[in-house]
This record gives structure tokens, C-alpha cells and sequence, in this order.
């Protein structure tokens, strides 16, 4: 699985420009069912079959304090691999769309605010789409080889999702940048939970990602230990008490990975679901192996989502006014399953 946040400067500046109006997106994502003569079918958290009217208005809607030449929008790509499209049934549109709920629940509470306020599924604004075909662009391995010529579609199972989601949450008080600072949303975690949550809910088993060996450490770092220890105490303020993680433990895990980065994006991992009231399952194992325990029974699963969405509900009628977030950022390269769009 690969989740991905479109620059529209490098993937097509025509169809994603996100400064103006979503008219221009919406459009270009029509194009696979205007190609079958049939109506463009989209989808959001809680209807299934929307148009691209429906759609265009609830995001030009949504725009209230954003400025000129602000991004008024994202667009995300949710792409499963072929062995993943045939795990599900070759491209099971409610599965897909199940899926792309879930993932959006996940988009949400990866933003981190200044008032440490907590964002939730029902404060975005999104709509998406599914296509099942992509055409070979003139770069492809195929068309260089003249297997193939540009504009021909792909063989195989090539089932995507394109979501489009608004740059302001619903109640238009904040910006919700997911390509700004890592400190306020980290695209790497929401990448990772993305392909997390399609192994948990098909009950799927993917190859384990590509890791480099953390370096040894044999001597503890003072100033990142006392650094850590102070993360893990704000940690356990927001934890469930059952669940509170020991400062000591945490420090020789980070001291045997090296202090490396895959342990810094798993702590602020678990700080972001202390803050949302997330259960911390299997928090050592997650900074010792940088992965998720393999994937277990549901029911519990199931409980602890549903608990948390009832947290999520108290704090959307209580919480303080939020900020904006920062420009957007960063790049990043390619890995694993990343197919063209």
C-alpha cells in the first residue's frame, strides 16, 4: 500500500493546481467515467454515491480564512498494490471505500495543535473517487522498451483512490497542512498507518519494510535521555494510567536503535494517540522494531476504535478555538509500492 500527498508542482500542476477553486481537480478525476459514458461517482466519510457538484460545493465552501494563493485543498492518492487488490477481490469498491474511511480517521488524528487540541474524523472535509485503470506515460520501463505506447492502458489490477480533502477543518478555524512541518503532521507516520491499517483490516501480510540496521550505541546519550524522558512524562499526562510507559525502559530502547529516526517517528506515533486517548498497544514493541505486533483478533480493535470515537465526540463539543499550521514542505522519494498516477 502507498499513500501519497500530490505536489502539484511535480505531479501535474493542470489538473492539482490547489490554490483556487477544487473545479479543476474534480474535473480531471471525472475523466475515467466521462471515457465509459457514465456519471462520475464519488464518495465521502459518510455517503457513498455523491457528484462532483455535491462534492465542489462542500469544498469551495470550506474556505473561510484562507488567502490569496493559500492552498485551499490537498489531494491524496491511496494506492494498493496488485497482490493487495487480488487479497480483497481485485478492487472491492466498498472494501476500498471501508478502507478510505479508515485512512481519513487516521489523516485526522495525525495533526498535532498548538493548543494540543485534537482533530477529528467529522472535522474534515473530503471527498474521493476510485479508478480502476492507468495509462502508460512516455517514462514508463514499457514504452522506452516499445512494449507498450504512452496513453495505453496498464494491464492488471491498477484499482486507486484520488481523495480530495480541504485545507480547513469543518468549523473553518483551522489550517490543516499535511505536507508543513513535521512537528504539527508527520506524512511519513500517516503513510505508514495507512499501509498498517489495510494489513489489520483485511488481514493482510505484507512484506515487512526495508530498514536500515540501527548503528550500536554502547554509551547512553544525557541530553537525548533527559529529552526523552520528559517526552514520555507529557506522554503519560495524556495516557490512559494503565498504559503509562516507563521513562527508564524507553530510554535503553532509543539507546539500542541508536537513537535513530525510526524511533523518533514512533514516539511521536504514540504522543499522537496519547493526545486523540488512543489505546498505546504494544508501544515497546513499536520503538524497538519500528512495525506494528502482527495482526491479531478485532474485537479488541474494534472496542478501543469505538471508544475513542465517543472521546472524539466530547471534545468536538468542548474543545478551544485552534491555530493554523505552517506552509507546506518538505519531499520525499519514492518507496516500496509506488506506482505512476
Amino acid at each position: 500500500m502507498h499513500a501519497k500527498l500530490i505536489n502539484p508542482k511535480t505531479n501535474g500542476e493542470k489538473a492539482y493546481n490547489n490554490q483556487g477553486s477544487a473545479a479543476q481537480v474534480l474535473n480531471y478525476l471525472t475523466h475515467e467515467a466521462k471515457q465509459k459514458g457514465e456519471q462520475a461517482r464519488f464518495f465521502d466519510a459518510e455517503q457513498d454515491l455523491l457528484d462532483r457538484e455535491a462534492v465542489l460545493a462542500s469544498l469551495d465552501g470550506n474556505v473561510k480564512g484562507l488567502r490569496t494563493g493559500e492552498a485551499k485543498f490537498y489531494s491524496l492518492v491511496l494506492s494498493p498494490s496488485p497482490e493487495e487488490l487480488a487479497h480483497i477481490g481485485g478492487g472491492d469498491e466498498a472494501k476500498l471505500r471501508a478502507y478510505t474511511r479508515e485512512v481519513m480517521t487516521a489523516y485526522a488524528a495525525g495533526f498535532r495543535l498548538k493548543d494540543g487540541g485534537a482533530v477529528g474524523k467529522d472535522d474534515l472535509v473530503w471527498g474521493a473517487i476510485i479508478h480502476h485503470e492507468r495509462t502508460h506515460r512516455g517514462t514508463d520501463a514499457a514504452v522506452r522498451a516499445g512494449k507498450a505506447r504512452p496513453g495505453q492502458a496498464r494491464p492488471g489490477l491498477q484499482a486507486h483512490i484520488h481523495v480530495v480533502v480541504s485545507a480547513r477543518d469543518r468549523a473553518q478555524r483551522v489550517t490543516l497542512n499535511p505536507g508543513g512541518r513535521v512537528s504539527r503532521f508527520s506524512l511519513r507516520d500517516w503513510q505508514e498507518e495507512a499501509r498498517v491499517l489495510f494489513e489489520r483490516q483485511f488481514q493482510y501480510q505484507g512484506r515487512a519494510p526495508r530498514r536500515r540496521p540501527a548503528p550500536a550505541i554502547t554509551e547512553p546519550n544525557p541530553q537525548r535521555n533527559a529529552r526523552i524522558a520528559e517526552r514520555v512524562e507529557q506522554l503519560n499526562r495524556q495516557a490512559d494510567p494503565s498504559q503509562r510507559l516507563d521513562a527508564a525502559r524507553v530510554q535503553r530502547i532509543a539507546q539500542g536503535r541508536g537513537y535513530d529516526r525510526i524511533f523518533y517517528d514512533r514516539l511521536r506515533r504514540l504522543e499522537g494517540r496519547a493526545r486523540q486517548g488512543q489505546p498505546l498497544d504494544n508501544a515497546y514493541h513499536l520503538l524497538a522494531t519500528g512495525r506494528e505486533e502482527p495482526t491479531r483478533d478485532q474485537t479488541g480493535h474494534q472496542v478501543r476504535q469505538a471508544l475513542h470515537s465517543f472521546q472524539q465526540a466530547l471534545r468536538a463539543t468542548s474543545g478551544p478555538d485552534r491555530v493554523a499550521t505552517q506552509d507546506i514542505g518538505e519531499q520525499r522519494g519514492r518507496r516500496q509500492w509506488e506506482p505512476e498516477l
